[in-house]
């Protein structure tokens, strides 16, 4: 599977669980173990609602917690990673491990 299709298929998970049809790949790489091999992906998911920090804290909760479907994937990790606050809208960078399975 390309990661073209890793990433796409992640993207349309996090759509189902978050609500913002504005997520976008800002980095994807391979990523290699002695015994695994799968690729590193960093998203950003944009708000334009200002969601409180609270509301942060319940998504990465709720993402470190979530059982993703994915084709050939396996979800190793994924989290919020870092948040930027400005002018009534928020943008979320999450960071997630998908392992060849």
């Amino acid at each position: 599977m390309s990661m073209r299709t890793q990433s796409g298929a992640l993207i349309n998970a996090l759509r189902a669980i978050i609500p913002t049809d504005d997520i976008r790949i800002l980095q994807e790489r391979p990523w290699h173990s002695l015994t695994f091999s799968g690729t590193q992906i960093g998203l950003s998911v944009q708000y334009s609602d200002g969601t409180r920090h609270r509301d942060i804290e319940t998504l990465s909760q709720l993402l470190s917690e979530h059982e993703f479907d994915l084709p050939g994937q396996i979800v190793a990790d994924i989290g919020v990673t870092r948040a930027v606050i400005g002018k009534g809208a928020q943008c979320l960078i999450i960071d997630a491990l998908l392992l060849d399975s």
